[in-house]
């Protein structure tokens, strides 16, 4: 029996390259930028008020004094923060699951990144894995994303609404520090934008991942990840996911450079890259990016 060069134990102790790479929300500015134009314009009717009343204004009582002086206390304006180009990933029966659970994983653990997962859907045959699988490659989350308000928020709202939760094991994570997937509740019901963790969606045949991703309005889908070996069958899949339209097959974090320029100029294109098909092209009247591995084509 041949020995291995490269054993369990030694896969186990190499550096993370995600080591250190977290990524937090942007705050929207909008929505705490101070109204300054209207108040010093109150602040102006206020004081042409007092000057024409004065009379009136001495015959106040004390009591209303302190009402008005309370009713005057600026409100403490709630932070908002944006969503980052969220994907939302798609795994069929037959798809590479193995190398789905990677990038599944990496969004875990980094919620608030570039492209992460924020929803996924699974076939019915493979959640119980899917499941099973993900709690045991949950690590506790940096406590830059354990500590942020978004997460910390949506803890209340699980805790609150008691939906079913995959999170890591109780000997190696803390409650309040866990990846999570949620399942079949939306994210609007979980916080007003970025919620730090994956909702988890069932479906049985293709047509049906194709409705059931619309409970998950408004949120950004910004891309869709599918992971599925027969590739002639995904496109059916996309023409049915209306305003979604960049659309990555067996694969995740790629290079939109190739196909950026024909799409915003809206004409038919086809290319090869590094490995990778490009084409942008209608489907149902609707304009498409579809990218997956040259390795595909021939696997099939």
């Amino acid at each position: 029996m041949i020995s291995p060069v490269i054993t369990r134990q030694m896969v186990q102790i190499l550096p993370s390259v995600m080591v250190g790479r977290i990524t937090l929300p942007d705050i929207i500015e909008d929505a705490i930028k101070p109204p300054t134009e209207d108040i010093n314009f109150e602040e102006k009717s206020n004081e042409n008020e007092v000057e024409d009343n004065t009379e009136k204004s001495e015959a106040v009582s004390e009591s209303e004094k302190e009402v008005i002086e309370v009713s005057e206390e600026p409100k403490e304006e709630e932070v908002k923060y944006a969503w980052n180009a969220p994907c939302m990933m798609v795994i069929f029966e037959d798809g590479d699951v193995n190398c789905a659970l990677h990038h599944l994983v990496e969004s875990l653990q980094d919620p608030f990144a570039l492209d992460a997962v924020a929803v996924i859907l699974v076939q019915e045959a493979l959640a119980e894995e899917i499941e099973n699988r993900v709690k045991i490659l949950m690590k506790p989350l940096d406590a830059r994303v354990a500590n942020h308000p978004c997460y910390k928020r949506t803890l209340m709202k699980i805790d609150e609404l008691r939906p079913k939760t995959i999170i890591g094991p109780s000997d190696r994570v803390l409650p309040d520090a866990t990846p999570i997937m949620v399942r079949d509740i939306p994210h609007k019901f979980l916080g007003d934008g970025p919620t730090g963790i994956i909702t988890m969606h069932i479906f049985r045949t293709p047509f049906e991942a194709t409705q059931i991703y619309r409970k998950e309005y408004p949120l950004p889908i910004a891309s869709v990840s599918i992971w599925n070996e027969r590739v002639s069958s995904v496109y059916d899949v996309i023409g049915m996911m209306n305003l979604l339209d960049t659309f990555k097959i067996n694969c995740f974090t790629v290079d939109m450079e190739p196909i950026k320029r024909a799409f915003e100029l809206r004409k038919y294109s086809a290319c090869i890259h590094r490995g990778y098909h490009y084409e942008t092209l209608p489907i149902n009247g609707e304009r498409k990016i579809i990218i997956y591995p040259v390795g595909t084509i021939f696997g099939n």
